[in-house]
């Protein structure tokens, strides 16, 4: 990914008003991400093997389940948003917490960027977007699981 489109990627995340350099801290996790992008393909991977594990293994011994509507569905088909779910939070989590940890900690990250214009509400708003960003792109990419419902219809964004 070039520097360019990282820099337009990071403009469109909404910023709030007194926060104009925390783009530059999205910006740089978004380049520092491509050489991560093992991560994404185990944030998919992960909901999959739950899938396999809960949705078909118990789901032998779990036939049908009757939702509240008095419709009967098969388990893994009931089961699955929920690990779609989980894996757009876990994903999101890790960012905002060992991520900034690691930063902060061992990598003196911070510290750099404090010695810059950005304060220390760039740097908080900056994560936070980021974190935004990747949860969000995570439930975008969870929404192209063959069989999974369109997110309208599951009664949520």
């Amino acid at each position: 990914m070039s520097t360019s489109v990282a820099s337009r990627l990071s403009r469109a995340v909404p910023i709030p008003v007194g926060a104009g350099l925390a783009r530059m801290i999205v910006e740089r996790n978004l380049t520092s991400f491509r050489h991560a992008w093992m991560t994404l393909v185990t944030g998919f991977a992960e909901p999959v093997f739950y899938l396999f594990s809960l949705g078909i293994g118990l789901g032998a011994l779990i036939k049908d389940v009757t939702t509240d509507g008095g419709t009967t569905v098969p388990y893994a088909v009931f089961v699955a948003p929920a690990l779609l779910a989980s894996s757009a939070m876990n994903g999101a989590i890790f960012d905002s917490t060992f991520n900034v940890f690691f930063k902060l900690k061992y990598s003196k990250l911070y510290d750099s960027v404090l010695a810059t214009r950005m304060g220390p509400r760039d740097i908080a708003l900056g994560e936070l977007g980021w974190s935004l960003l990747r949860g969000t792109f995570t439930r975008w990419r969870s929404c192209w699981w063959p069989g999974s419902p369109a997110p309208s219809s599951r009664g949520g964004p």
